[in-house]
Order: C-alpha cells, then structure tokens, then sequence
C-alpha cells in the first residue's frame, strides 16, 4: 500500500511516480511483449499507431492488471471498489502533443478520479519526449485557468498567457524503462521535443461510479467500457474479475447523454 505522504503527494499534484519499480528482467519481458503487439498492429514501421485494448488483446501483458505494485498503489488511490477502464499501447512519431487534460470538465466531471498509469518502455528525458504535467492542475480553479475556452492547446501558445507550449512551468517525467507514473486524468500533461519510435503501455482505472454523470461520462471516453471482454470476466485471477464483474450491469442503466467540455 500507498504511505500517507504518497496519497497526498497525489491529491495535492495530481501524480504519483514508483521509481524502477519493476526490474531490468521484468520491463524487458514487458518491453518485448508489448513489441509484438505494436509490430502485428503497425501499419507501417514509420508511422506512429495507438491501440486501444493493448493489454486485453494479449495474453502475455494481463498479469500486468492485478500486479500487486499497480494494484496496491491503485487501491490506495481510488479506494475499493475501482473499476477497469481499458488500456492502451503507442509507439508515436510526432514531435509534440500540446497541453490537455483527458477529461477536462466542471468541478463534477473533475473530482471524479481516474488514474492512467504510464509504462514507457525507452529512457525519455526533456530533450527526447518525456511526459510534462502541470502539478495541481487536475483541481479547480488551476485546472480551468489553462486555455479557459478549450481546455486544449490548439496553436502553438497556450492561451491566456502567450507563452509557446513547452515553455509553460510544469514538471519533466524524465524517466527510465521500470519507472511507473499514475497520473489523474484530469490533470493537464502535453509532450515536446518527441523521438520516433517513443513507447508506452498505458493501464486506466475509475473510482466505483456514484452519479448519472459519472455512467455517461465513462461511456463517452470508453464507448465498449461495460462490456469487458471475456478474458477478463472469466479470469482465474480474482482482483481483475473485481474490476470488471459489475460493469455490465452498471452500463445497463439509462442515463442521460454526457456533454463533454473540450471542442476538439
């Protein structure tokens, strides 16, 4: 579990970083595993391809779900009761993506916490693409002070300040292969100064739902979130059956459509 000064280290900044916390052998057994994923679903060697499911798709990466340093630290984050919300694989080479959050909102669609936590699989620093989030951004009023109309970085400043993208303060997930970040989804991140071929494996969780809004908005980023796919359902692995076994019945419940913030 979590200590209290990692759990408020999180509330407070919005992330939480395990160094190496997996070993040599262990990011190396992930980093070939995920290379057959990325080098069976790439269109081409020099286009960059993000895939949805990553982990679910492939036998292999599914003990990365209930791996007690993901889970333990996901527990201690969210509380009990969590559920999965998928997992994502890319492999990118484009320079930047501008600032964001993933799920911008009103102080609702905010407070409800999801964690994505990050695996990249290459050394990244701030010259060659590392992740850069904006501590304490996931809360009001910070996180509605960035770019107020779109809660996106659309040109090449970031609006209200005229400042060029990765020169807004933030923090550089300078990182190596076993380093593992968790990150609020409602916290504004971007990437500068990319590589080819940067890597990641990424693992998305939700606090249990409690609202209407809360449904809606899962389906809107997720549209198949309620229907788990059965490796999952019918795992032998108790914590990820946990994750997965109430949410076909919590999708089955009529909700009103979500509207989301951003425009883009």
């Amino acid at each position: 579990m979590i200590s209290p000064e990692q759990k408020a280290h999180f509330d407070t900044f919005g992330f939480l970083i395990l160094r190496q916390a997996f070993t040599p052998d262990e990011i190396n057994k992930i980093t070939s595993e995920a290379d057959i994923v990325l080098e069976e679903n790439s269109l081409s060697k020099n286009e960059g391809i993000t895939l949805d499911q990553f982990v679910e798709r492939h036998p292999p990466l599914l003990p990365l779900l209930d791996d007690d340093r993901i889970q333990d630290t996901i527990t201690g984050l969210l509380g009990p009761g969590f559920v999965w919300a998928g997992s994502e694989g890319q492999i990118t080479h484009h320079r930047e993506h501008g600032w964001h959050p993933d799920r911008p909102g009103d102080e609702e669609e905010v407070s409800y916490l999801r964690i994505k936590v990050m695996l990249y699989l290459d050394a990244l620093d701030k010259d060659n693409g590392c992740l850069r989030v904006i501590p304490g951004s996931h809360r009001l009023p910070l996180h509605t002070q960035i770019e107020p109309e779109n809660r996106h970085q659309h040109g090449d400043f970031v609006k209200p300040f005229d400042v060029i993208g990765q020169d807004i303060p933030g923090f550089p997930f300078e990182c190596r292969p076993g380093d593992v970040m968790f990150f609020c989804q409602s916290l504004w991140h971007g990437m500068f100064n990319g590589k080819d071929g940067r890597r990641y494996v990424a693992l998305k969780f939700a606090a249990r739902p409690t609202t209407d809004k809360h449904l809606a908005s899962l389906r809107y980023y997720k549209k198949d979130i309620f229907e788990p796919r059965n490796e999952l359902l019918k795992s032998d692995r108790p914590r990820i059956r946990q994750m997965v076994e109430d949410l076909p019945r919590l999708g089955a419940k009529k909700v009103p459509a979500f509207i989301p913030f951003r425009d883009d």
